[in-house]
């Protein structure tokens, strides 16, 4: 007895199946990504591709077996689930992946740590960090969709940001224990003056800029999300360890960062007075003497003031380090 032909469609198992998937598709995205036009948009266009694979696959073994019952409805299911698993398996490589980033970053972070301690290269070590930290969140980029992979986009731009603002200032702070400042037996003509003052305010204004930034980062990182729904639960992680590390850091950086205006101003407050006193000091043998006990005396004060400074600095960058 020839065996019934009926016309292509889906069983009522196939559309629970499907909806199941879906579902549990849905339930996933939109809880990372939030209920808003853009994920309902690329979660539905999502499935409508996914979907058309198994439909292909059905109605063409469905026409192979020549029209037969249950021909196609068999095949849909079976490269559903096949695609699930693939699903599953992708998902689980994406996961690993982006644990790996974040344990990469989280490594750079100590290596970095331990190159300042022992005193190597700030700039280099920085930046060797910097790109490590760039290359994490470029593959959370690459393995992230939707919101969340803009929040990831933006945090990208927002370390840019920070590395260019803590780059600039860094060099400036190198800029200032080179020999020549104050290097009171060059201190004989006016341009060196103007050479020393100009070194030293760039690191005072260098200080008061990263003093700004570390104030105002936290507002520089929202409105670079200003698009992104507040319910993300990626932007809500970032914005979390944002605030986190910064409880820490603030205490910290403060007072780090006013003892290096304090330290540029005071420096500057020595070499503009040795230059509105041209005539009565003189730098011989190695020794700085002055004409009149009262302006050495005045001196002294800004050597102590100097040596107070660097002796904090010190130990709050030792704290910030550790507070990393």
């Amino acid at each position: 007895m020839e065996e019934k032909k009926i016309a292509f469609k889906l069983s009522k198992v196939n559309w629970i199946l499907a909806l199941s998937v879906i579902g549990i598709s849905a339930l996933i995205f939109l809880r990372r990504d939030g209920i808003n036009g853009f994920s309902l948009g690329y979660l539905f266009g999502s499935i409508v591709t996914s979907a058309i694979i198994p439909l292909f696959f059905a109605f063409i073994v469905w026409l192979i077996k020549g029209r037969k019952l249950y021909a196609g409805t068999y095949t849909f299911n079976i490269v559903l689930v096949l695609m699930c698993f693939g699903m599953i398996k992708e998902l689980g490589a994406i996961s690993k992946e982006k644990t790996d980033s974040v344990d990469a970053i989280s490594k750079s972070v100590s290596e970095y740590k331990h190159k300042i301690n022992n005193e190597e290269d700030g700039i280099d070590a920085y930046q060797e960090h910097m790109a490590n930290v760039d290359d994490g969140i470029s593959k959370m980029i690459r393995n992230s969709t939707g919101n969340e992979q803009e929040v990831y986009k933006n945090l990208q731009k927002f370390t840019s940001i920070n590395s260019s603002v803590m780059l600039d200032w860094q060099k400036s702070v190198d800029s200032v224990p080179q020999e020549r400042i104050l290097d009171y037996s060059l201190l004989n003509n006016q341009a060196e003056f103007d050479y020393q003052i100009g070194v030293l305010k760039h690191y005072k204004n260098q200080s008061e800029s990263y003093k700004n930034h570390f104030e105002n980062r936290k507002s520089i990182l929202i409105d670079l999300n200003k698009n992104i729904p507040k319910g993300n639960l990626t932007l809500k992680g970032v914005m979390t360890g944002i605030n986190k590390k910064d409880s820490i850091q603030k205490p910290i950086f403060e007072p780090f960062i006013k003892s290096h205006i304090d330290y540029s101003n005071d420096l500057l407050e020595i070499v503009e007075f040795l230059q509105d006193n041209q005539g009565k000091w003189e730098y011989k043998n190695d020794e700085l003497t002055f004409s009149a006990v009262a302006l050495e005396e005045k001196y002294s004060t800004l050597i102590n003031k100097i040596a107070e400074d660097e002796n904090r600095i010190n130990e709050l960058t030792d704290k910030l380090i550790e507070a990393m």
